[in-house]
This record gives structure tokens, sequence and C-alpha cells, in this order.
């Protein structure tokens, strides 16, 4: 109160003091009125790209249930918060449970049926061993002994005897993982392929483990062994395109690797090209061989550190091998005929171990127990008989049991249908529960307790609205002239028409690469900003307006729009010269601007007065940009 009666009395003195012509100033020219005198002097440059909006949640959800039923409860009301998982509401699944049940008896039934046409099938073993020999030889132990005169009585002496020690075998365990738990039909022929191979693959990488380990001699008998199985997954592999027996061979002798016979083709597409992908096959284990051989030959030679690097090429061909003969394995098992076949291939195996067991037979009448090459050609016939035993293993049990291989895979299709039907009826029980896919408010009901949802109603009606108000984006349309100057990441203040005197920080996070055009051919494109977390719980819908900062610069000096005049010849303002009070024009640089201020890069400084001839921004303060929000 006591600054207020001080103005009045103020304003009554100057009253007085002008009435009575006393301290008055002259009348003034009409034209100095028009001239306004700014300040230029250093501030913060905020520009920014005004879009207008509204605030959405990107997480609001029309949940509906996934078939028709009698709904048997709602479990929440609107505004309820509920976590994610929780039951909003359900049908009456009595009907659904049934159908579950009679689902699973019928599965159990084609099992039933399953186990009692086929019976128990041969099976690989489900582990594997590897044998090692170590060769006989000699040792010397020291025998106490009593020592006669002149040695004083009570001293021993120590006496060499030589003893011979016999070879020992190790038994290492090796895990069956590729065809382990396979029966027939899988069991067939062509499969044993793979079990050739499993011992390859194991030979190899216990070679290169050997090497590593210095042990040249035991690497190259293991690679040795390697060729040898390899060898026996290409006879097996050659067999099934060239067998007549298999199905194949028949057809063979008309395919190439360019071309297929225009005969063929029609009638045995499958098989024309599947004989082409074996061929292709057995091409790539005879260059996993060549690189065996390779290394025996380096390593027999002494070149260690030639052959060493050989055994990454190596296991990464036999790699290739691995994914190549199980890929065509199970073509064999799907696509394979009925004939009992394998007879030519056994014989194959039974002379081949033959012929090594004779080999090593004449080791042993030569002496030479000790010699790699024995225990190599043991190994390598009993890898042969077990192949032999395989293949006549599983023609006899096709003889025993009278199965095709149609049939069978007739009994495994149908019981996949029963476990897939099965499986549907679970899916049909799961929609008749509405659970909450987010943490989230209920913000509308559209069914209750005891509502029918027909069939023709049911996915068109709105059980429980969900959003989630956690997560608040702001969406606009920026003007094509504009669009190019903002960037994802950009910050931007968002002033909301329900929330006055507050704005909410947030980041542009999205921009459309496609404009469309509206009612007046302005194209604009779409923007999204994803807001802070705040403190106030706003809502989906509002009208906002985002101001996105797309230049800030700091401590820079200003000079107001108003006050500079642009000429073809460049930027001029009109300077007071504070000695003389006589006006200056004078030519400047400028740099960025925004609606009330440029950037001035030269012909200006700080404290300069220049005159503004606008009578709407008389008096226009110069200004920092203040916290929170910048200028425009």
């Amino acid at each position: 109160m006591p600054k207020i009666l001080n103005k009045l009395v103020t304003i009554l003195c100057v009253s007085i003091l002008c009435v009575s012509g006393i301290g008055c100033a002259p009348k003034s020219d009409p034209s100095e009125l028009e001239k306004q005198v700014a300040t230029v002097q250093l501030g913060n440059l905020a520009i920014t790209v005004s879009v207008d909006g509204n605030l959405v949640m990107p997480q609001a959800f029309d949940l509906r249930f996934g078939a028709p039923g009698n709904v048997e409860d709602v479990l929440v009301e609107e505004g309820d918060f509920v976590k994610e998982g929780t039951i909003l509401a359900r049908l009456d699944d009595t009907a659904k449970r049934l159908d579950i049940m009679s689902s699973n008896n019928n599965v159990q039934t084609v099992l039933s049926n399953l186990y009692e046409t086929v019976p128990l099938l041969p099976q690989f073993p489900d582990q594997l061993y590897a044998s090692a020999t170590t060769p006989p030889g000699t040792t010397t132990v020291w025998d106490p002994v009593w020592l006669p005169p002149p040695v004083p009585p009570g001293y021993w002496g120590l006496q060499p005897r030589i003893v011979t020690t016999p070879g020992v075998t190790t038994t290492t365990p090796i895990p069956n993982t590729l065809y382990s738990g396979i029966g027939y039909s899988s069991y067939y022929p062509n499969y044993t392929a793979l079990i050739s191979f499993a011992w390859a693959q194991y030979e190899v990488t216990r070679a290169r483990e050997l090497f590593q380990a210095g042990n040249y001699a035991a690497a190259s008998s293991e690679l040795y062994v390697a060729l040898s199985d390899l060898e026996s997954c290409i006879k097996i592999l050659e067999d099934t395109i060239n067998n007549p027996k298999s199905g194949l061979g028949s057809i063979a002798l008309f395919i190439n690797e360019e071309a297929t016979s225009l005969l063929v083709q029609p009638y045995y597409p499958f098989a024309a090209i599947y004989i082409r992908e074996v061929r292709k096959v057995v091409d790539l284990i005879k260059q996993g061989q060549a690189d065996i051989e390779t290394i025996r030959g380096l390593t027999a030679e002494g070149k260690y550190d030639e052959a060493g690097p050989m055994f990454d090429t190596l296991s990464k061909r036999v790699d290739r091998i691995s994914k190549a003969v199980i890929s065509d394995v199970n073509v064999i098992k799907t696509h394979n005929y009925a004939t009992v076949y394998g007879e030519d291939i056994s014989l194959y195996f039974y002379g081949a171990a033959e012929e090594k067991l004779n080999a090593a037979q004449k080791g042993i009448e030569n002496g030479d127990l000790n010699s790699p090459e024995l225990y190599d050609n043991l190994r390598i016939a009993r890898h042969y008989t077990e192949i032999c035993n395989a293949i006549l293993g599983s023609n006899d049990y096709v003889l025993k049991h009278g199965l095709s291989l149609k049939a069978e895979q007739q009994y495994k299709l149908d019981l996949q249908n029963a476990v897939v039907a099965l499986e549907n009826k679970k899916d049909d029980l799961l929609k008749t529960v509405i659970l909450a896919p987010f943490d989230g408010t209920v913000v509308s009901v559209g069914v209750k307790k005891n509502d029918v949802l027909s069939a023709m109603d049911y996915s068109s009606k709105t059980a429980v609205q969900l959003v989630d108000t956690s997560q608040i984006k702001f969406q606009g349309l920026v003007d094509e002239i504009d669009i190019l100057k903002i960037e994802a990441g950009q910050k931007a203040m968002i002033s909301i028409d329900a929330v006055p005197n507050k704005e909410f920080a947030g980041t542009v996070s999205f921009i459309s690469p496609y404009g469309t055009a509206d009612t007046s051919n302005v194209v604009k494109f779409n923007v999204t900003i994803l807001l802070d977390p705040s403190d106030v719980e706003l809502k989906g819908g509002l009208t906002a307006t985002a101001d996105i900062a797309i230049y800030n610069a700091e401590n820079v000096l200003l000079v107001p729009l108003s006050a500079v005049t642009t000429t073809p010849a460049g930027s001029f303002v009109t300077v007071t010269d504070e000695a003389t009070g006589q006006p200056e024009k004078r030519q400047v640089t400028l740099g960025r601007q925004n609606y009330q201020f440029a950037e001035v890069l030269s012909g200006l400084s700080e404290g300069d007065k220049v005159i503004i001839e606008e009578k709407s921004v008389v008096g226009a303060p110069i200004v920092t940009t203040p916290p929170g929000r910048p200028h425009r």
C-alpha cells in the first residue's frame, strides 16, 4: 500500500508541474515518436518448428474373446489397474475341456494302434565306443638280492630283471549324436551311411587333437581309418543311386549333371534331382579324402608346420559333409521305396572286412605286433562288419514283419494329425480367457456376466478396453517446408491446452518418410514425439502443440529483426552514436534467426543502440532463453 501511495503522489506532482509549465519538456517532433531504441546484447538463440497435434497412447487395445460362448465371469471394472497376465474375463469352457479330453483319447488310440501294428523297432545304440590298444613292450625291474661276502653281512643289493608287458586296450565312450534312437524305416540300408560318416568325423577330430599334442604317428593312424570310413560312406550312397533294387538304379543312367533326360523328368522329378544331389555329396566326400591324404603325406615327410593349418580346412569340409549327408539321408527317409534290398552292398562290406582281417593276420604271422597298421586294419574290419550287420538286420526286420515304408509313414502321419488336433483344442480353450497383454488401466468393459456371445458377434464385440497410461506420445503434422529440418532424437517442448502454464519435455522418435496432401493441397508429414515420464496423468486425444528445437546457440550477439532492413546490397541497421546522438547507418552480417531475433556475426558490438522503426515492438527487450522453453 505505501508503494501505491508513493506512486500516486509522484504522478500528482508531475501533473502539477506540467500544468504550471515547470519542468516540462518541449513538444517533440512526431517523427521522433516512431523511433525507438534497443540495445544489442548477448543472449540465447533458439529456433524451433511448431507442430499441432494430439496426445495418443501407443498401447491401447480392444480385447475380445476368440470363441463364442456364455460369459462366465468379468473380473475387472472401469478404472482398475491390472498387471500383465491378469485374467480379465472368461467364458464357460466346459465344452472346450471335453473336446480336449476327446482329442487326448484319440491320440492314445492312435498310439495303441501303432504299437500293436509296429513292434519295437531295431535301434541304433545310444552309445558307441572307441578302443585303443598300446603295443606290447619290455621294462626293467630291479629285484633286491642278498650280497655274499666280502660284503658285510646284512647288506642288500639290486639286480636288474627284464619283464615283458602285454598290450593294453582302453575303451572310450563316444556319444552317438547323429543317429541315436532312430529305427526302421530310418534304419534302412541307405541310412547306414551316417554310421560310417560319424566314425570318420570322430576320427578326424581325434587326429587333430593327437597332432596338436605332438603325437604325429597316432594322428596319421586316425586319419587312415577315417579314409576307410569315408570310403564306406561313399559306397553306401553310390549303392543307393546305382543299385536297380533301390528304385533309383534303373534311371540313374539317364541322369547327368547338366540336364535331366526328357523321358525321365516327367515321371521321376524327385528321383532325378535326388540322384544329382547324392552325386554332389560323393564328390564332396572325395575332396575330404584328398585333404586327408595331403595331411598324411606332409606328416610322413615331417612337414608339421605345413600339415597343421590344413586341419582347419579339413574340419570345415567335414562339417559341410555332415550337413549334406544328413540332409540326403532325411530325404531317403521320406521318399524311400518299400523294396527290400541291400544284399549286394552287404556282400561288399563282408569282403572288405575279410581283406582287412587277412592283412592283420599276415602282420601277426610276421611278428609285427607293434605295427600301427595291424591295429588300424582290425578297427576297419570291425567297422565293415558292423555296417554289414546293420544292413542285414534291417532287411531281416522287414522280412519278419512284412512292413513297408509307406505303411509305417502312414501310421506316423495319423499320429501327427491326432497330436495337431489335440493342440488345436488346447488353443480353443485359451480363446475362452482374456488376459492382460501388458500393465495398464481398464477404460471400458463391454460385456457382463451371463452375456451370450454368438458365432456372429463374438469377434466384433469388445469385451475389455485396456490402455497403458505410462507411455504417452504426441502425434502431429509438419509442413513439407520444415520436414527436412527435423531429425529423430531432437528435443521438444509440448504445451497441452488442458494443462495450462506447464510444458512437457519429449524427444522426436519417428518421422514419416511419406507425406500426404490435405484439402488445400499442402503436403504434410506425420511426426511422433515420445514424452518423458511426468507426474501429471495425461489422457489420449488431448490437443497439444509441440515446439521442436532444430537449432540452439548460447551466449551469442542478438539484434531485433525489427531493427534490420534488408536490401539487395545486404542487411543494414541504424545505430545511434552515444557521443553525438546522431543516427548512423551500418551494414551487418547476420547468422541464423527466429521470429524475433537474428544472430550478429559482424558489424555490431555488445551495447550498441539500434533504432527500431516499428511502434508495435517499441521497447521490446532482448532477453535470454528461459529454462524449459526456447523462443520461437
